[in-house]
């Protein structure tokens, strides 16, 4: 899993912003924390970039282990270690700001007991990259899309948000995304509330989450926090 964070899109002279946050749903919790560091201008500012990310989780799954002449049902146990280095640059077009982020990652997954079926088992280096849109919509309302690949594992994580600000503390809406790799694939919707301080966001989100063909069905909670400095 990959997660991206958006704040308030104003200028001003912070140079760098700090992201964190976690993640959880009935099967898996993920944590994880970052930056993103402006190389010229300010942070929300065009201009050139650096992303840096690092996460940890945990996650577990139903199979099976072959055993002499059949299976033996079994309920796996996954760690994951995720990190990330990218660069990228942000764009602004008229209510549209573009972020495009490229470089390198690596995951490390150790499933207990080994599965031998699992092919997202062990340490793989890759290159990955990463878009995040922002719209705004009139004075109040706004539009938001991310969508990460890593080649590593083939893992991916998609995005959308449509939220409206009720007033300068507080913003709400809905979201959708999608998350996977090669052995995996989830969908999820649910709602979100923002609450906006003076220099950081704190956004909290709930909803269900499953795989596409409507199994493995339970509720998520994400919580993350967006800081600039």
């Amino acid at each position: 899993m990959t997660i991206g964070a958006s704040a308030a899109h104003a200028d001003d002279d912070a140079g760098a912003a700090y992201f964190s946050g976690t993640d959880v749903t009935a099967n898996s919790n993920f944590g994880y924390a970052g930056g993103v560091w402006a190389l010229a201008n300010s942070i929300d500012s065009p201009g050139l970039r650096i992303r840096a990310l690092g996460g940890y989780g945990q996650y577990a799954y139903d199979g099976s282990l072959p055993l002499t002449g059949g299976t033996l049902p079994f309920r796996f146990l996954g760690d994951l270690i995720l990190g990330e280095l990218m660069a990228g640059y942000l764009w602004r077009h008229g209510e549209w700001t573009i972020k495009a982020y490229a470089g390198a990652q690596y995951a490390d997954h150790k499933i207990s007991p080994r599965d031998p079926t699992n092919s997202v088992n062990g340490t793989q280096w890759g290159a990955k990259g990463q878009i995040e849109l922002w719209r705004n919509l009139g004075q109040r309302n706004w539009f938001s899309a991310d969508a990460s690949y890593g080649t590593a594992f083939g893992d991916y994580w998609v995005q959308s948000r449509v939220g409206h600000r009720l007033n300068r503390r507080l913003s709400f809406g809905l979201e959708i995304g999608g998350l996977g790799n090669e052995e995996y694939n989830a969908g999820r919707g649910g709602a979100f509330a923002r609450l906006h301080l003076k220099s950081a966001d704190v956004t909290l989100s709930a909803g269900a989450t499953g795989d596409y063909f409507g199994e493995d069905t339970s509720g998520y909670v994400s919580l993350g926090l967006y800081r600039k400095r």
